[in-house]
């Protein structure tokens, strides 16, 4: 017998707006990892497909993201939230 864990995200996928689900689930666990104060300094997280799109206006903050793109990409995708994530895209302005 599995567990409700288990079992929940496959049941979940084959629901109406799973797709939503699935992005929401990966915008909550990209501010998860970064913390809340600086998603904060995220105008916008934004997935499409398997990227993931940020913008922010803090310079400093879009260039940790880049450095630290392929870390980020591999925390998100242990965590298997429904997608898999093949790259962060990170853009500076509003």
């Amino acid at each position: 017998m599995d567990k409700l864990g288990n079992l929940l995200p496959r049941v979940l996928a084959k629901q109406p707006g799973a797709a939503k689900i699935v992005e929401m689930r990966l915008r909550l666990a990209f501010v998860d990892l970064i913390g809340p104060s600086l998603a904060g300094n995220c105008e916008l997280i934004e997935v499409r497909g398997s990227a993931v799109s940020i913008t922010t206006s803090n310079p400093a903050l879009a260039h940790q993201l880049r450095l630290d793109s392929e870390l980020l990409m591999a925390r998100l995708n242990e965590r298997q939230l429904g997608r898999r994530i093949r790259s962060i895209r990170v853009r500076t302005g509003r």
